[in-house]
């Protein structure tokens, strides 16, 4: 093994004894099981403002794909129950200004506040914003988190037409369902990277003139994918929750999955955080024509 190499396994190692120390310093497990719930208690009002959003669009009958489309990424056991659920709720939304959806959109910004908090501690920082500053934040960002999924709905709609045309004109050679596949998940990675670094750039009560998000994103997105897949293989082979709970099975399939999700999200958080201070130590103990040069970087 070159030398490296060698350096590199080792940084590795650090870097990963590093994240988990301060995984346990800091809680993470403790503190995705109060995201996960002010998120259970959110994400069927945040669905009921994105069905408002939709209603104010000019196409008839696009809320019932958009929910089709959205509960794709809920674990499969689950995808029934939730689409049943949302679409009972917003069947007849058409207005989108009203006081019961002020209020569903309070409710949806509880999620988005508890993130704040958690971040806060990964990052170490003390929150010094106000409730009403922190509440508008949290709101603001529903709308923005429901704009690019209702993007996402469009690229990915748009993708599958174009699939399917390119299948029709080339004699059988591409295979339009996995090419369709192929186009939703690379398109639906992508905008969920975005969204992410969005919120990891703006919860925290942190001021970074450039901040590094990409490892802690990247982390997320893959983690989740993968997680989701292994989850769902988990309940559909070798969970009984349905035996054991009946139709609470589903609930809290959900809620374990919303868990999961919870910890990767908060993961990431601490995986930029270490790398952050990593990188101030490097530029501390490098010569100064080096720390300026990796200043500038």
């Amino acid at each position: 093994m070159s030398g490296g190499q060698s350096k590199f396994l080792l940084a590795s190692r650090e870097f990963g004894r590093q994240v988990w120390t301060k995984v346990q310093a800091d809680d993470v497990f403790g503190l995705a099981a109060k995201m996960s719930y002010y998120f259970v208690l959110g994400i069927f009002p945040f669905l009921i403002v994105m069905a408002a959003l939709v209603g104010t669009l000019p196409f008839t009958g696009a809320w019932r794909g958009v929910l089709q489309w959205i509960t794709l990424y809920f674990p499969r056991a689950s995808q029934v129950m939730v689409f049943q659920i949302v679409f009972g709720l917003t069947q007849g939304r058409t207005g989108f200004l009203s006081v019961g959806l002020i209020g569903t959109v309070l409710a949806a910004a509880n999620g988005l506040m508890s993130l704040m908090e958690g971040l806060n501690t990964v990052y170490e920082v003390p929150e010094t914003r106000g409730y009403l500053k922190r509440l508008g934040l949290a709101v603001l960002m529903i709308f923005v988190l429901a704009l690019l999924l209702l993007c996402t709905f469009g690229l990915v709609t748009a993708g599958g037409r174009i699939d399917r045309w390119l299948a029709g004109h080339s004699d059988g050679i591409i295979d339009a369902p996995a090419l369709w596949r192929v186009t939703r998940f690379l398109t639906s990675a992508a905008v969920a990277g975005f969204g992410l670094a969005i919120l990891e750039r703006n919860m925290p009560n942190l001021r970074r003139t450039r901040p590094r998000t990409v490892p802690g994103v990247a982390f997320i997105v893959v983690a989740w994918l993968v997680s989701t897949a292994g989850f769902n293989f988990y309940a559909e082979h070798l969970a009984s929750y349905n035996k054991t709970y009946g139709v609470l099975g589903v609930f809290v399939l959900l809620m374990i999955w919303i868990y999961l999700s919870s910890i990767i999200i908060l993961t990431g958080g601490v995986i930029n955080s270490v790398l952050t201070k990593m990188q101030g130590r490097i530029r501390a103990n490098a010569p100064s024509g080096v720390a300026a040069r990796t200043s500038a970087a």
